[in-house]
């Protein structure tokens, strides 16, 4: 059944909506992945506040366009749009984990991170990076250090001493 032309200008708005308040845009091709498959993507997507659309390409480029990402390049295949509000790494640590998981039926294409579209490269890339928190607490551990190795130094020449 065809789309209506209100329908059609419906999509568009809300995609360019999703776009605009996006930190970071994932693009997936989700094709051969299976509906069981594809609820349990959404519903740990959905557990982290990451939305995911499907779309028509032809109405995808049109509010790509309007929401003024115009170097995106032809997208193949069965597309689908992840897209976060927050940590720019969480989307592709959790589509990466995902794919790991599975093993099949959902690839990554590329995204929009920064304002311009980059390669899957680029996002497989971001969803190595850890947490915020994770790295938060590494930074501390490595300030920790030089104050514990001295602790202990003291410590050593304190038991020399006796």
């Amino acid at each position: 059944m065809p789309i209506t032309r209100e329908k059609k200008e419906t999509i568009i708005t809300d995609l360019k909506k999703l776009f605009e308040k996006a930190s970071i845009l994932v693009f997936v091709n989700f094709h051969g992945l299976s509906v069981p498959k594809e609820r349990k993507l959404r519903g740990q997507l959905r557990g982290a506040d990451i939305k995911y659309k499907v779309a028509k390409k032809t109405l995808l480029k049109k509010a790509l366009e309007a929401a003024g990402f115009s170097d995106v390049p032809k997208l193949e295949g069965e597309i689908g749009i992840v897209s976060g509000y927050s940590e720019v790494t969480e989307p592709p640590a959790l589509i990466t984990k995902f794919i790991k998981v599975e093993k099949e039926g959902l690839k990554i294409i590329g995204g929009i991170y920064e304002s311009k579209y980059v390669g899957a490269d680029i996002i497989k890339q971001l969803g190595a990076i850890p947490s915020r928190e994770v790295l938060l607490t590494q930074v501390a551990f490595i300030l920790s250090q030089p104050v514990a190795s001295l602790a202990r130094a003291l410590k050593e020449v304190e038991k020399i001493k006796i």
